[in-house]
């Protein structure tokens, strides 16, 4: 029997695990969303604005480990979610963005609503496409979810005109690829030979940003048998190793200058994943000093000498490789040694955490808080069951080398788009069973405040962290490291939210959800135990300086 094109979609959706679809409908998406009321089992996620609705499905993408699905409206509405599809982008989220085209009996004239979908996502997306005849609906779809969980992952977009969508079917709903299987690489043993000949404290692993949880066993596997110092990057849009290990070392600053005096002491620089050397501003510095060996492990071929050449260039599964290369070590590095270093690497972690702990808290008399003092007061306060979204430069400080991110449980705005965070930790809390902190700034949080709204209609468990200073302060940051004139005179132009100052007590009142300002460490306690105990959203301001 024919089936109409929309059916289809929603077979294919249902097979490859999705459980939500994330949207702001408009008249092209009608046929989807007439599909989609007797579709019980998937839920139509509404988002008051289209970039919210983008961001909350790449916040569920993540969290789940699965793709995404986004719903948009036209041209319009594809616009407004331009800036999050940057950022998703960026992370490598893995997405299936559509987006409702009008009747193609009429495209000709140009009608509205219309206008060049594809030509407008293809710039952010993996792969961009329009359907134009309903029985393309099902390999289309197909098609995109493989583009965008075959690494580097990321979002692919499909236009879909709405006489498409209500066209009869006469095949069946073509079933999925198997998925291909990328193994060890095959110079595993080439590369433990090598390492093993260096100094293992003149080693030195460095994190790319676009690395999955899955990679987190064969990543401490790897560090632990060489007791090897791990290092991250400060803006990564994930965590695939555990801050609490005696392995992990912290995070570089996006200085080349701070990178390169790190790096100045390593014979053997161990590059996982891609995109580890992020700098801003600009400095004419290299960060890898020279004579230093590169071995660099990667699933994507792309990445290998996108930023710097490699000794040895490791193509092939990130965890399996590593884990491969871990069990080699086991058999050239002396047990004991490795033992002594590892232990070693423990206690001076815990004296580090213990000093620069009183350090901070040495402030927390101070009004308005330090952001150091309030971000670490909020990590004191929560549960390990709690999942965190970040994109607040109040954790860049000294407080970031004590926040514990744990793989797919931390992820950040890696692009550089603000917006993304709250909308992110609406969609993370719907696959996530625990609750979701969302960290922003005052700035940030004005970007997609529609995300309140959609927090509060789905009883979301998430605690929407504001930290406001009334300003852009990592923009008068820059300025002043530039030694830009606005900030030697102190005199910033379109850099202050102040006069007047954002109500966000009445703005998450108007939106549903209960807010509170807690301005001293104690009362950050007990706002997030309050939160913690209630079954929705929450917001908590806290004043900082």
């Amino acid at each position: 029997m024919a089936r109409r094109a929309s059916d289809v979609l929603l077979d294919i959706l249902r097979d490859e695990g999705i459980t939500h679809i994330f949207g702001n409908p408009g008249s092209t998406e009608m046929p989807l969303m007439d599909a989609l009321v007797d579709a019980s089992d998937i839920t139509y996620v509404l988002g008051l604005q289209e970039a919210t609705a983008v961001g909350m499905a790449d916040g569920w993408a993540l969290s789940s480990g699965k793709v995404g699905f986004v719903n948009l409206h036209a041209m319009g509405g594809l616009g407004n979610a331009m800036g999050v599809l940057v950022a998703s982008m960026a992370s490598e989220t893995p997405l299936v963005v559509t987006a409702g085209q009008q009747d193609t009996r009429h495209l000709m004239t140009e009608p509205w609503l219309s206008g060049d979908l594809v030509a407008l996502a293809a710039p952010v997306t993996k792969w961009a496409k329009e359907v134009r005849r309903g029985e393309d609906v099902g390999s289309a779809l197909r098609r995109a979810f493989a583009i965008a969980r075959t690494p580097p992952c990321g979002p692919v977009f499909l236009s879909l005109p709405m006489d498409v969508l209500d066209q009869p079917v006469e095949s069946e709903t073509p079933p999925a690829s198997a998925p291909p299987r990328l193994g060890a690489s095959p110079d595993v043993e080439v590369f433990a030979e090598a390492l093993a000949s260096y100094d293992p404290d003149k080693v030195f692993i460095l994190l790319g940003d676009d690395l999955p949880a899955a990679a987190a066993a064969g990543l401490v596997a790897f560090a632990e048998a060489g007791g090897y110092p791990v290092w991250g990057t400060q803006l990564t849009s994930r965590s695939a190793f555990p801050s609490a290990h005696p392995c992990w070392s912290g995070v570089l600053k996006p200085d080349f200058a701070v990178i390169r005096e790190r790096l100045e002491a390593t014979e053997a620089l161990v590059l996982v994943g891609g995109r580890a050397f992020v700098a801003y501003p600009y400095r004419d510095v290299r960060p890898i000093p020279e004579g230093t060996k590169v071995f660099h492990v990667s699933d994507d071929p792309a990445a290998f000498g996108r930023e710097h050449p490699a000794d040895l260039a490791l193509l092939g599964d990130i965890g399996a490789t590593l884990q491969g290369c871990a069990h080699r070590l086991a058999h050239l590095l002396p047990a004991p040694d490795i033992a002594n270093r590892l232990s070693r690497r423990a206690a001076a972690k815990l004296r580090h955490i213990e000093t620069l702990r009183a350090e901070i808290m040495r402030d927390q008399q101070l009004s308005p808080l330090t952001a150091d003092v309030a971000v670490l007061t909020v990590f004191d306060a929560l549960p390990d069951s709690a999942l965190i979204a970040n994109d607040s430069a109040a954790t860049f400080g000294k407080v970031q080398e004590l926040m514990m991110t744990r793989p797919g449980r931390y992820f950040f705005s890696r692009g550089g788009v603000l917006g993304c965070n709250q909308p992110a930790a609406v969609g993370a809390a719907l696959a996530h069973d625990g609750p979701v902190v969302s960290l922003a700034g005052d700035g940030g949080a004005m970007y997609s405040p529609q995300a309140l709204w959609s927090a509060a209609h789905y009883r979301t468990k998430v605690i929407f962290i504001v930290f406001n200073n009334r300003r852009y302060g990592v923009l008068q940051n820059i300025a002043k490291q530039l030694g830009c004139p606005n900030a030697n005179q102190d005199r910033f132009v379109g850099m202050n939210i102040e006069q007047p100052a954002i109500d966000f007590m009445a703005l998450a009142a108007s939106m549903g959800v209960p807010a509170v300002r807690a301005d001293e460490t104690q009362a950050i306690r007990d706002a997030i135990a309050t939160a913690l105990g209630r079954d929705g959203p929450s917001l908590i301001e806290i004043a900082i300086r």
